[in-house]
């Protein structure tokens, strides 16, 4: 077998986390291969096994099915990177229990690329994925890459915002990298793997579970430079990823929202607890030093009527009657240019008749 399959194998013995794996590894020199060829008795000695891991260990040394699975992940297009590997994330390996490999659809990043974790609420409000995607498009078009966990609500609007930039985002995912889920995301799936990467330390054909996704939020934090959360309860899986972020010393950024908003509640409890308030993508990049730009924005017309509507419009939705109360006009009249302004794309409808921008 090649080296790169031993490593497959060891990241895939069921019953045996991470941390075992590699302090096994560390306990033949740092050989992988001597470990696989170690008889029973060698491994029992290494005294940091139990007896099912034991026998877990022996019974998965069957190469030809080894080689097989490894084959049939190659066919998929995944590529599997252990942490011996010079691609392999240097910011991982501060992790308590780094991942012994990593599964990659597309790209690993750049040992030099900054990373940004735009995380948020699944079930989150208009407002809060308006604000994923605004502040993903300005990391982007600063320069930064966004990764987040794909998952629905906000994760998933901050990968769209990064893409829509043209920049680089990455998904860190609590199931296997040939899976999508949630289903309903294969067009951002497939997006992602072009334009960045899809990663996960689960094996191919590992079906989500609950319990996986909060072991992934250490990646996504690990691989950041600083954690941004757009929405998020009081007690939420968001913020298990900035626990992990604070113990690796990382930024702590957070969206404030209303105090009767359960879903801004944790971003709430964060800054008062120390975590950097943000507004604009430039709250973000001014604390790195990094310049903000301008991302790109349609160049369309509005009549009179439309700029004073189109003012009086934000990321939190608002009816007609309210755009009506708030500039004077006509009730008729504000329809009229709200319907116009939907055509041109930059506003939309959500919930019953309300509007929010489309940024």
């Amino acid at each position: 077998m090649e080296k790169d399959e031993y490593w497959f194998w060891l990241g895939n013995i069921p019953g045996v986390g991470s941390r075992t794996a590699l302090r096994l590894v560390k306990a033949f020199g740092g050989d992988i291969c001597a470990l696989f060829e170690a008889d029973e008795k060698a491994v029992d000695a290494c005294h940091i096994v139990n007896k099912t891991q034991l026998q877990s260990i022996i019974y998965s040394r069957n190469r030809g099915r080894i080689q097989r699975d490894y084959e049939q992940m190659d066919l998929k297009g995944i590529q599997c990177i252990s942490i011996e590997n010079p691609l392999y994330p240097n910011t991982l390996k501060y992790l308590y229990d780094p991942p012994v490999v990593l599964y990659i659809m597309g790209s690993l990043p750049e040992p030099d690329e900054w990373m940004i974790a735009l995380i948020g609420a699944r079930q989150c409000s208009s407002y809060g994925r308006q604000v994923s995607r605004m502040l993903a498009r300005g990391m982007a078009a600063a320069g930064l890459t966004v990764v987040s966990g794909m998952a629905r609500g906000s994760d998933s609007a901050a990968h769209w915002g990064a893409l829509q930039e043209g920049g680089r985002t990455f998904a860190v995912l609590g199931c296997g990298a040939d899976i999508c889920y949630p289903r309903e995301n294969i067009d951002l799936y497939t997006e992602i793997s072009r334009n960045g990467g899809i990663i996960s330390e689960l094996p191919p054909g590992t079906r989500p579970e609950a319990y996986q996704f909060p072991r992934r939020n250490r990646i996504i934090a690990a691989l950041s430079r600083g954690i941004v959360v757009t929405e998020a309860k009081q007690k939420s899986g968001t913020l298990i990823t900035v626990e992990h972020g604070l113990n690796l010393g990382k930024e702590i950024f957070a969206v404030p929202g209303r105090i009767d908003d359960t879903l801004s509640e944790g971003c709430n409890q964060l800054i008062k607890a120390g975590a950097k308030l943000v507004m604009q993508p430039s709250d973000i990049l001014d604390e790195f030093g990094i310049l903000a730009r301008e991302y790109k924005k349609n160049n369309i017309t509005l009549d009179n009527s439309e700029k004073v509507v189109y003012a009086s419009i934000c990321l939190v939705p608002r009816s007609a009657d309210e755009i009506a109360a708030m500039t004077g006009m006509e009730v008729q009249e504000v329809i009229h240019s709200l319907i116009s302004m939907e055509l041109k794309g930059i506003i939309h409808r959500v919930g019953k008749n309300q509007y929010v921008l489309n940024i």
